[in-house]
């Protein structure tokens, strides 16, 4: 099971408003890799309903680099990797907004929601956040830093899983009736159940 769980925190309402971002790598079902960048958004206005959530101010991120100067470091995580994040429409749709917003090419590559995966994967439970997953399957989290969260999510897939005897990241969709979603230089497909249609998304950006 090889994969990158992905966790970004935003400075606003933006979804290119990102200001930290998050990994762990999986390599054959074990946490081998975590990294975290803080970031400063282009315009880092921060709204205090994020700073709430997660703590991060401008005064933060004032000396750090902005996104287009970090992702030559990140990307050969995500180029023809399988990504997991945890609501993951959130996360992508961050990853898109950003990239297009500095002009950069969006990487191939295919991703799963462990939130949809968890809904399949464990039935009755009264919620299926981050937060509650961590407190019943005793992982430890500091929410909303994005390292963290996006250990919490690889773990959280692992356990699925591992719950349902699947070996390889491709065996996921199948198992719990899920389409895997996709981003590609000229758009992406969305992630969802495997009895909705299919939703291709052109870009109006590609390089």
């Amino acid at each position: 099971m090889n994969f990158v769980a992905l966790d970004f925190e935003t400075a606003n309402y933006r979804r290119d408003s990102v200001c930290e971002m998050g990994i762990a790598v999986v390599e054959n079902g074990q946490i081998t890799e975590t990294r975290s960048w803080r970031i400063r958004p282009k315009h880092n206005w921060f709204h205090h309903g994020n700073i709430r959530v997660h703590g991060i101010t401008a005064a933060d991120v004032a000396e750090e680099p902005e996104f287009d100067s970090i992702w030559q470091e990140a990307k050969p995580y995500f180029e023809h990797a399988n990504i997991v994040a945890h609501n993951a429409s959130f996360d992508l749709s961050c990853l898109r907004h950003v990239l297009t917003q500095y002009e950069l090419a969006h990487p191939t590559l295919y991703y799963a929601c462990s939130l949809q995966v968890a809904r399949r994967a464990w039935y009755g439970f009264t919620s299926y956040g981050l937060g509650p997953l961590s407190q019943r399957f005793q992982i430890q989290l500091n929410h909303h830093a994005a390292e963290s969260d996006a250990i919490a999510c690889a773990h959280i897939l692992l356990k699925a899983c591992q719950d349902h005897n699947i070996i390889n990241f491709s065996e996921i969709g199948n198992t719990f009736g899920l389409r895997m979603g996709k981003l590609y230089a000229g758009g992406y497909i969305s992630a969802g159940s495997l009895k909705s249609s299919s939703k291709t998304i052109r870009s109006s950006h590609s390089a």
